[in-house]
């Protein structure tokens, strides 16, 4: 397997990773192996086997740390903890924060900020919890994420 170090993913708006097709010879491009790497892992979310997706998801970051879907492997990730028995808010804080620092312009970042919020919330940080769900509010007022920060706040705060 190629490894290109150092190679960062463009944000595509309106993408949708998980089913695009990367055409040949740019800076984007998918690496050999990278998206069947990362729908492998995906499958496993679908089928519920969240054990399986958490190695596969961390085995995927570790071959393509900067690859083409290592934003939604983070955020993947960052949502796996949150379901396993028992849960690791902790890891999931770590994978949504590296989402939100390492690919800023991501079309996954409201929802990671939400997730956040929600994080803190379960970690018992409820004016942390509260900033991250006004940002995505503030930043992103007409995401779905705004909507569901609003909701959480109403029946939390």
């Amino acid at each position: 397997t190629q490894s290109t170090p150092g190679c960062r993913p463009e944000a595509q708006p309106g993408s949708a990773p998980a089913s695009e097709t990367p055409a040949a010879g740019r800076a984007v491009d998918a690496q050999e192996g990278e998206e069947a790497a990362y729908r492998a892992a995906y499958e496993m979310v679908r089928e519920r086997e969240f054990d399986d997706a958490v190695a596969a998801f961390t085995a995927f970051l570790a071959e393509f740390p900067f690859g083409r879907y290592a934003p939604n492997a983070h955020y993947w990730l960052g949502e796996l903890y949150l379901v396993l028995d028992p849960p690791d808010p902790e890891l999931a804080r770590q994978n949504f924060k590296l989402l939100l620092n390492q690919y800023p312009s991501d079309p996954k970042v409201p929802d990671a900020l939400y997730k956040l919020g929600r994080v803190q919330f379960i970690k018992g940080n409820r004016q942390r919890s509260k900033e991250y769900l006004d940002e995505v509010i503030r930043e992103y007022p007409s995401h779905a994420a705004a909507q569901l920060a609003r909701q959480f706040l109403l029946e939390n705060f």
